[in-house]
């Protein structure tokens, strides 16, 4: 099973997963969403937050109690 929440050291990346795919990815050069970089513009906060409260949501409505 993928991990939900990975943090490489290394490379200074945080990524979120779904279990079959990487959701959002945080790493030195920028963010990625779904495997592809977001444009530093105008308009970078709104998706990268918007690919955190999915994959949030995802992760909560996907949690084992």
């Amino acid at each position: 099973m993928t991990p939900v929440l990975t943090s490489e050291i290394e490379s200074n990346n945080i990524t979120f997963n779904t279990t079959t795919s990487e959701m959002l990815r945080v790493a030195k050069d920028g963010f990625y969403v779904r495997g592809k970089r977001v444009n530093q513009d105008d308009k970078e906060a709104e998706v990268v937050y918007n690919a955190f409260h999915q994959w949030l949501t995802w992760a909560t409505l996907n949690r084992n109690y």
